[in-house]
């Protein structure tokens, strides 16, 4: 029979291929995706205010993908990846560790309630690395579009004022409402995906060691991305906001999401919450879709 110490070490073993799994196909799916991230940045800040700031203001997500690439350049695209690259396999890494262990010690994967407590348990693993990550990539990813207090020339420079001139809370200022935006996203999305899994399955669309076949793997993703995304639009909406709100403060005259909320209704009208929308389904749909399979494919 195995020994104890020979079951903890393969546990820790197919722990570390998960975490490496993880941050593997969390870059690889950042780095494809993140052009729509930065349209998704800029329709969800641009009414703030009633639109008396000066920002630019697209019409839509093709509107957006034009009109920067005609005035600023395909590399207004990508401003913020470098954050991304350096953030995504640490916060990549810990959200599926945490997502592992804790559907582990949760059942299993046969609860959906479990499931969606894991998905909210790798969630606050993840955000010690996603929040500092998000903060430089979305400051960076509205220059062009208003006018802001100060410039980067990237995100190292980016990273070093903010700790320079706000301190290490500067970085964390969105964490609380960071929260409520992606701890019911990422519950919601697993235990849909997880849901679908079980039944494609059940349906036969596997490889007979409960492995789903690639098509079946891509249409529980889009799925559950499709459902999670939108539920959860309006509070991403002042998250952004949030952590943007520095970088232009009489645009964003709020310190925290209460504030951002009031000031949203107040100026633009409860509408206002779905901006984005469509750009944030089409950003991540795709990558958590990209993500998850090869984050699956590599596990298995």
């Amino acid at each position: 029979p195995t020994s104890p110490l020979a079951c903890s070490a393969m546990g820790e073993s197919a722990l570390r291929t998960q975490i490496v799994a993880g941050s593997t196909a969390g870059i690889f799916a950042d780095v494809i995706t993140h052009p729509v991230s930065t349209i998704k940045t800029r329709l969800q800040i641009q009414g703030s205010g009633g639109g008396l700031h000066g920002a630019v203001v697209y019409r839509g997500v093709t509107h957006a993908m034009m009109h920067i690439l005609k005035n600023e350049g395909p590399v207004a695209l990508y401003r913020g990846l470098g954050a991304v690259l350096v953030g995504a396999a640490p916060a990549q890494g810990l959200y599926f560790g945490g997502y592992e262990t804790a559907k582990a010690a949760l059942g299993g994967g046969q609860s959906g309630v479990g499931n969606f407590a894991a998905g909210i348990c790798a969630q606050l693993c993840g955000s010690l690395a996603w929040v500092p990550m998000d903060v430089i990539k979305e400051r960076l990813q509205v220059e062009g579009q208003v006018k802001v207090a100060t410039a980067y020339s990237g995100s190292f420079d980016a990273f070093r004022k903010i700790l320079q001139h706000e301190g290490a809370i500067g970085l964390y200022r969105a964490f609380p409402i960071h929260q409520v935006t992606w701890a019911p996203f990422n519950g919601c999305y697993f235990m849909v995906y997880e849901k679908l899994k079980e039944m494609c399955i059940d349906a036969g669309y596997e490889d007979g060691n409960d492995n789903l076949e690639p098509v079946a793997q891509v249409s529980c993703g889009t799925t559950a991305g499709v459902v999670a995304a939108l539920v959860t639009n309006p509070v991403d909406v002042l998250k952004t906001r949030l952590q943007v709100a520095r970088a232009n403060p009489d645009m964003f005259p709020f310190t925290n999401g209460l504030g951002a909320l009031r000031h949203l209704l107040q100026h633009e009208g409860a509408a206002a919450l779905m901006d984005g929308a469509l750009a944030r389904v089409l950003w991540l749909t795709p990558r958590l879709t990209l993500c998850v399979f090869a984050y699956e494919r590599i596990k298995s």
